[in-house]
């Protein structure tokens, strides 16, 4: 009859292979974005647009869902949308929706990446072409 302590410690040496094990098969399951959020240059090259369209991108050392997010300091964050990484990277198309300058980021495995700031004035435009002052 093997002794409570002996299955204890059998358990414990069981659970630390499984874990040793899992962090082999996903090496990056825990890595945050690999850098900034890029919107892209926009054509007035200093600002966006309301209303204007710009794809969204981010690089990623790690497989799993990465949600984008635009805030405005002192308002909670809006959820821009998110993408299942294509290779070593993410992209989603944001639409700003109100003037003023707000951060973008985005969050991979529970970990957000650094802040862009972007700078959103009146967009004017339509077929593909937005200008913003």
């Amino acid at each position: 009859m093997v002794r409570h302590s002996t299955r204890a410690g059998l358990v414990a040496a069981l659970m630390c292979l499984i874990a040793g094990v899992a962090m082999l098969v996903a090496p990056g399951a825990h890595a945050a974005p690999a850098g900034r959020v890029d919107a892209g240059v926009p054509l007035s090259s200093a600002v966006y647009g309301t209303g204007c369209t710009y794809p969204v991108t981010i690089p990623v050392n790690s497989s799993g869902w990465v949600s984008f997010w635009e805030v405005k300091p002192g308002l909670p964050a809006r959820f821009i949308g998110r993408d299942l990484p294509s290779g070593a990277l993410a992209s989603v198309t944001w639409v700003p929706r109100r003037i003023g300058d707000k951060y973008l980021y985005a969050v991979q495995n529970g970990k957000a990446s650094p802040p862009t700031l972007v700078k959103v004035r009146q967009g004017y435009g339509s077929n593909g072409t937005c200008f913003a002052f």
